[in-house]
C-alpha cells in the first residue's frame, strides 16, 4: 500500500513514463568535453528531447528540483541559469 507521500510522488513524476529518453543510456544527457566537442554532444541530446512530448514537464522538474547539471527539456545548465566552474 502506497502513502500519500509516494502517490503524491508517482502522480508529480508519471511524464517521465512517456519521455523520449525513456530507457536510454543517461550519459547522453550529461555530456561532456569542452568547445565543439561538448557542443556536439549537447546537440545529441538536444536532438532527441525535440520530439519529446513531455519536454516542457521535464524542464519543469529541473527547475523545481533544481537541477544543477545535464540536459533537461533540451536546455543545457547554462540555459537554465547555471553556469559551469
Amino acid at each position: 500500500m502506497n502513502t500519500y507521500a509516494e502517490d503524491w510522488f508517482e502522480l508529480r513524476d508519471a511524464w517521465r513514463a512517456y519521455a523520449a529518453c525513456r530507457g536510454m543510456d543517461t550519459d547522453l544527457f550529461y555530456p561532456e568535453g569542452r568547445g565543439s566537442t561538448l557542443r556536439a554532444r549537447e546537440q545529441i541530446a538536444k536532438n532527441i528531447c525535440t520530439s519529446c512530448p513531455v519536454a516542457q514537464q521535464c524542464r519543469e522538474a529541473a527547475t523545481a528540483l533544481p537541477e544543477r547539471y545535464g540536459i533537461w527539456g533540451g536546455l543545457t545548465e547554462a540555459e537554465r541559469g547555471w553556469s559551469r566552474r
